[in-house]
């Protein structure tokens, strides 16, 4: 869905957001790390119209709020519509774990037997493996944070 012509006012909130980030996107180049106790936990590196999200400690994830609630189904509405949006914007969002590709949504994603479980052609499923990892690694962080808090 090419959301370019719709007026900003009629966007929901979540993709105007994404809107205004693409922008943002577009425009800079450079890579952010994140450090918790001297330790890499996540990078960002910007290159052009690709954006590559390292996860290298998946517990920096478990201090965001978890809500069991949020099922399978909310979660690929929600990638669904990310990579939609990135799509229009011309931008792939890669992510990856530990330096390995797990996922990627948006323009360059070039699903296979992905495309059944997600109904779109823009999330790419780099690594099951990864993508599984990735999941197990999010979920012990947060157990983590319950235990501690």
């Amino acid at each position: 869905m090419d959301t370019s012509r719709i007026p900003n006012s009629l966007l929901d909130p979540e993709t105007r957001t994404v809107n205004a980030l693409a922008e943002i996107l577009n425009r800079v180049q450079g890579k952010i790390s994140i450090d918790v106790q001297d330790k890499q936990v996540l990078s960002v590196s910007l290159e052009g119209n690709r954006v590559l999200l390292d996860v290298s400690d998946a517990s920096i994830f478990g201090a965001a709020e978890s809500d069991s609630s949020i099922g399978l189904f909310d979660g690929l509405k929600t990638a669904k519509k990310l990579g939609e949006t990135l799509d229009s914007k011309g931008i792939t969002l890669s992510i990856l774990r530990k330096g390995k590709k797990a996922l990627s949504l948006g323009r360059d994603a070039k699903p296979t037997l992905s495309t059944l479980v997600t109904g779109t052609d823009d999330i790419q499923v780099d690594s099951v493996r990864q993508v599984t990892k990735l999941g197990k690694d999010v979920k012990k962080g947060r157990k983590r944070t319950k235990k501690t808090s």
